[in-house]
Order: structure tokens, then sequence, then C-alpha cells
């Protein structure tokens, strides 16, 4: 949405593709079907609606006409972490049939490496027999978006463009300088392929060294947050900051994207730090029901409450949120409430929309996010809502002692050693 948002500011004609008839309806009204804080987005869509220079429909045939195509859907992995092409193909195929001599196509997905080669474009090519350098341009120039930070990414991060030719790479740069005021890296698509996949891969490997570091300071007593403080006073250290779970659709993802072609992907660096990542919301849980005996609360008749069920401060994103390990980890013994202040749908417990609602009475305040709502917290109100006075921090939102000064039993990720009392 916002990249057809954002082609439409710059003077084209734009025409946007999605099945969910509802969200084809909300869009046309002028309105986004996403919450969350975005900046400038709204303005934007309800600009380009009312210009009619945006408009979305729920079949690609109503798109035929058009002279350069953008992509941007899932590519999932399964359980078994092979990844799911199943939509890409059926867009291929979808293009394949529609699109028109001398049109461009940039895949904007995150692939497995060799996908444009092996599966997009003779999908494409078997529809009307077009062949991709002859009668149709095609790219892959895989996104630069994270959610909060939507069009600030689009238009300010620097993009890497894979062309198929040279002639499509001509094609794609003309539409993305209207969009993007950094810098446009040309290369081939293998290389555009793989530097998605490692630049979140190499993210992620950093963030699970920086739970294992998390998990070895709590074992010795130390504070990794202070830890990281000082390691990153070296020059030419970056140490990420640890915390409840790596969740959203890329971080989750990309890893076993990037290693479909690896001989014994189980065996790398990549997939144990993959382990550790999706180890950290269990253990979050862990510490909540160590937090609950230390303090002669049966887990069995805890008022347990999990504040945050999107991956991301401030947004309405729950794809794999740490907070969804959290909550099926109690929800079957314990009661459960959750609260988030932008997310719709609840997730196997009641989802609340007032702090005090979701504290009042609870033995265990479970912080998963760190929502911009409870960096603000005022300790000393939640603590009169709450029965037993438990904070177990995820995301470094508190400080201990102030904690502890309250009157609260504080265990956080990361740090060492409780500094309350049972």
């Amino acid at each position: 949405m916002p990249l057809a948002c954002m082609l439409a500011e710059a003077g084209n004609d734009v025409t946007g593709v999605d099945i969910d008839k509802q969200k084809v309806a909300i869009i046309n009204s002028g309105k986004s079907p996403m919450a969350g804080k975005e900046p400038g987005l709204d303005e934007l869509l309800a600009k380009v609606i009312k210009e009619e220079r945006l408009k979305a429909v729920s079949d690609i045939r109503s798109a035929g006409h058009a002279e350069a195509f953008f992509v941007c859907v899932d590519t999932p992995v399964g359980e078994d972490h092979k990844a799911n092409l199943t939509i890409l193909r059926t867009v291929a195929k979808d293009l394949g049939n529609v699109i028109r001599k001398g049109a461009l196509v940039s895949i904007e997905s995150t692939l497995p490496p060799r996908t444009m080669t092996d599966i997009v474009i003779p999908l494409i090519e078997k529809g009307q027999k077009l062949r991709a350098g002859k009668d149709f341009m095609i790219v892959h120039c895989p996104e630069r978006v994270m959610p909060g930070r939507l069009l600030f990414n689009m238009k300010n991060y620097s993009r890497v463009l894979g062309g198929f030719d040279q002639a499509s790479i001509e094609a794609a740069t003309r539409y993305y300088k209207q969009l993007i005021s950094a810098e446009i890296f040309p290369t081939d698509l293998l290389s555009a392929e793989l530097c998605k996949t490692v630049e979140n891969t190499y993210r992620d490997v950093q963030i699970g060294f920086a739970n294992e570091v998390a998990l070895l300071c709590e074992q010795l007593g130390a504070d990794a947050y202070k830890v990281r403080r000082l390691v990153n006073t070296c020059p030419f250290r970056d140490m990420h900051i640890p915390g409840s779970g790596v969740g959203g659709h890329c971080l989750t993802k990309d890893p076993w994207l990037l290693l479909g072609k690896s001989e014994h992907p189980e065996d790398t660096l990549i997939a144990k730090a993959r382990s550790i990542n999706d180890s950290m919301p269990e253990h979050l849980a862990q510490l909540a029901l160590e937090s609950l005996r230390a303090n002669g609360v049966d887990p069995a008749k805890a008022k347990v409450s999990v504040m945050g069920l999107s991956f991301l401060r401030d947004s309405d994103e729950t794809r794999f949120s740490p907070s969804k390990v959290v909550i099926e980890k109690f929800v079957a013994t314990s009661k459960v409430v959750v609260h988030d202040p932008f997310v719709k749908e609840a997730y196997k417990a009641p989802l609340v929309r007032t702090l005090k609602e979701a504290l009042e009475g609870s033995d265990c305040a479970i912080f998963v996010t760190d929502h911009s709502e409870y960096l603000a917290l005022d300790l000393k109100l939640i603590r009169s809502w709450m029965r037993t006075p438990i904070i177990v921090d995820g995301r470094n939102i508190f400080d201990a002692k102030k904690c502890v000064a309250a009157g609260f039993f504080y265990l956080g990720i990361g740090k060492g050693i409780s500094t309350g009392e049972a």
C-alpha cells in the first residue's frame, strides 16, 4: 500500500490488486486498513484516492493495461523451514496471462536464491509465450521496510536492484527514482535475492548472539544491557539488543529462505541463532512462572497479564509475535488477559483496551512488547491495581531498582538477579 500511494503521488495512475475484498473496499474509501503508527501514510492514502490516482481492485485482470507491475506478496516458510511459494507462483501465473508486451515486472517479495530464474520468469513466460528480455522486462528489487517506518524507509533507504538485463534495470530505475532519494545499486538477479536474505539473516544472527549473552548474564548475575553499552564503546562493535524474542514476518523466515539451497542447514550458525531467538518467549514465560512460585502464587489460580500482542513497538503487526508463545504457555492453566493499544483481534485470550482492565487483580504483568504507552507507566499506580506485584520484563522497559522501590518483585531478560523480595 505505501508503494502504491507513493507511485500515485509521483503522478502515476495506480491500480492496487488484493484478493481481500474488505481491504479493497476500505482503501477505496480513502481509509487505511492498517492500525499502528505509520507517519504520513493515512494522509497520503486519502490524498491519492481523492485525486483518483489510486484505486484498489480484487481482480488482476483489471490491471492488464499496466505498463509496470510491482509484486509484494507473502513468501512464508512452513514448519519444516521450507519456503512455501504458492502465493508467488499464483501471482506469476496470473501476470503471465495479463501482461502486455513492453511491460515491466518488479518482484519486491523476499525470495530464496534462484527463485527469479527457476520459478518466476518461467511462469510468466508460459502464460502468453512472451519472453523475458525480449517481450517484457523484469527485475528483483527487494523491499527494505518495517512497520512504523514504511514511508520513511521507502524514501530514504538505498535499494538493491537486480535485473534480468540492462534494459530491465534502466526501466525499473526510472520508476524507483520517482520514490527514492537514496542511491540505487544495480546488480544481477541472484545477487539481489541473496542480498535481502543475507541482510535480514545478519540481523537475526546478531540478535541471537545478544540473546545468548543475555542468558549468560542471567546465570552470572550481570546486566546484559550494561554489558552491551560497554561493549559498544569499542570501535567497530555493534552488539544488538536482547529481548523476549524475534517476531514479524521477515527475520523469522528469511534465514530459512537463505538456507533453502544449503545441503545441511541444521548445522549452520544461522540455524543455531534461529533456535536461540525462538526460545526466548518460552524463557520469558519460565521467568514468569518462577516469579509466581517465588511469591507463593499457584499459577492455576493466577491472573496473568500479557502486555503487548504485536511484535513491534506501536504496531498492530502480530505475525510470529513472541507474545503468542507466552499466551500459549499460560492460557491452559491461568486466567490470561492481553493488552495492546493497537492490535484489534484477540489471540487465544481476551484482548482488553485499558491498562487498568489488564492489570487490576493481576498476579503477574509480563511485558513482551515495549509500546510507548508502557514506557511512561506510573509504577505506584499499577502497583495499587495488582493483587500480586510482579513485573517480568522482556524488553528492558523498567529499571529494576525503581520497580523494587515501588514494591514490585522484578525479573527481566538479561538481568542476572531478582532485586525483589519473595
